[in-house]
């Protein structure tokens, strides 16, 4: 009996220590900030980004993807200096970091080697759904269909391709973890959503 209580005790333990860490990930880690254009759902909203620097490469899978870009911000660039972690990681055709505040291709290290490319994300408006748990293709694929189908159903115009942001690292806990699908919205149609 003991034993039993032991074991429940254990993992009451390391379900506590692992849900801080998933805490300390989510209030760590810089975020673009954005304002609120306008709410459709509970889980569906219009935003205002401000312009982004990102570093991206060609997306091949989650883990080669990756861990291209993870080896340039962890020190493995010409100028041996680390970079911080942001969120979201955004993939797509591509996978992509956004450089923290203030760093840009002019003063950012450069790539030793890496196929990595740097990228000027102007000012835009975003369509995005949130979610929380996993992101299988099948789940993100049904993610984007709800997304582009609350669009057509408020005769919201798009521009570009769906892509997925995602919040948090693998070591957060599932049920904590954010997760978005999102789309750019037309700026001609910036007046429809006020």
């Amino acid at each position: 009996m003991s034993f039993v209580v032991g074991l429940i005790a254990i993992g009451g333990v390391l379900s506590g220590l692992w849900t801080g860490w998933g805490f300390y990930v989510i209030y760590s880690t810089e975020r673009p900030t954005y304002s609120l254009v306008k709410k459709l759902s509970s889980d569906v909203e219009i935003r205002q980004y401000q312009e982004q620097s990102w570093i991206k490469t060609e997306y091949d899978n989650d883990h080669g993807s990756f861990r291209t870009l993870a080896s340039y911000i962890f020190g493995q660039n010409k100028e041996k200096k680390s970079v911080p972690m942001t969120a979201p990681v955004i993939t797509g055709q591509y996978m992509a970091f956004i450089l923290p505040v203030g760093l840009t291709e002019l003063n950012a290290p450069q790539p030793d080697g890496q196929p990595i490319e740097f990228v000027y994300v102007s000012a835009r408006q975003l369509a995005t759904l949130r979610f929380s748990w996993l992101t299988s293709p099948e789940r993100v694929a049904r993610k984007i269909d709800e997304l582009l189908s609350a669009l057509r159903k408020h005769e919201i115009q798009t521009e570009g391709e769906p892509f997925l942001m995602r919040y948090n690292d693998p070591w957060t806990p599932p049920f904590m973890r954010r997760n978005e699908v999102a789309i750019e919205v037309r700026q001609k149609n910036k007046t429809q959503l006020k």
